[in-house]
């Protein structure tokens, strides 16, 4: 198939679109052309590329050349979905067979270069990945705060609450990740609590370390302490009237708000001080104990 057959051309339209946001059809119809001079140049398929060569040359930059080598990333064979590895991860490890299915149907497989900015800070949430292979370093104003690899979640906190991005995630390698969007993963949810309260743990954790881990004592700690440290906590939800025992506790409000005594209000993503709080009805807590 040549890369000007319609099914090519469609799939490099949104290939380019998705990563470049390029929206004009003659821009992408020129990068199509592109690709194909420069696969048959460098494989020497084309005996005289002089005259084709010389018209697209003034358009050949580094920003091409950047697209380019991303683009040829995607269009290297889709890997296969690991089954056994994303049944046992802990979030999906105790959903029924039924709604795991619905869940590995909504997984994309991608790849992604090193260097390449998979999830940005402030961003409005699309979705969320599990790594597959390689290493992703999460970044908090520009400064690391994590490594992870594989079999981690990322981007659940954003699908979950609607909160723009609470970090970056950075390929520190070529990774290979599987992707699901969020309106996918949100109408299975709505038949599943087994599944969203998994979400919710994961992403608990993974809020209570991105506070916690700025503040005294933790930003102290090895890493791997406090992981594990962290890994001991559970996400509480408010009863009746609002209250959730806190006493000896380190709290995290991840959703949700905090009433005080003296009238004023916390709202969600915050660390707890004190135990005296009326909590909102959809509020979740990150308790671990002190």
């Amino acid at each position: 198939m040549s890369y000007t057959d319609k099914e090519t051309l469609d799939y490099l339209t949104e290939a380019i679109s998705e990563i470049n946001n390029v929206k004009d059809p003659d821009d992408i119809k020129l990068f199509s052309n592109l690709i194909l001079i420069r696969e048959l140049y460098m494989t020497d398929q084309l005996e005289d590329l002089n005259e084709t060569i010389q018209d697209y040359s003034l358009f050949w930059n580094g920003e091409l050349e950047e697209k380019y080598h991303c683009l040829k990333l995607l269009r290297m064979k889709s890997f296969e979905k690991p089954v056994d590895m994303l049944r046992n991860l802990p979030w999906l490890s105790l959903v029924n067979e039924e709604v795991f299915q619905k869940v590995l149907a909504g997984f994309e497989c991608r790849q992604f270069p090193e260097g390449a900015i998979l999830l940005k800070e402030e961003d409005p949430d699309n979705g969320m990945f599990v790594i597959i292979e390689g290493k992703v370093r999460i970044e908090i104003r520009g400064g690391s705060m994590n490594m992870l690899g594989s079999g981690s979640l990322i981007g659940e906190m954003s699908v979950l609450t609607g909160y723009p991005r609470s970090a970056s995630a950075v390929a520190e390698t070529p990774v290979r990740v599987v992707w699901i969007k969020s309106a996918t993963l949100k109408s299975i949810m709505k038949k599943s609590v087994v599944l969203e309260n998994g979400l919710w743990e994961s992403a608990s954790r993974r809020f209570a370390m991105n506070l916690l881990g700025r503040q005294v004592p933790y930003n102290k700690w090895e890493q791997k302490n406090f992981i594990q440290w962290l890994a001991s906590g559970a996400v509480k939800v408010p009863d009746e009237k609002g209250w959730i025992d806190l006493k000896n506790k380190v709290g995290v409000l991840v959703t949700g708000a905090a009433g005080m005594p003296d009238g004023s209000s916390i709202i969600a993503p915050a660390s707890l001080k004190g135990s005296d709080y009326v909590f909102s009805k959809e509020a979740r807590v990150f308790l671990r104990d002190k």
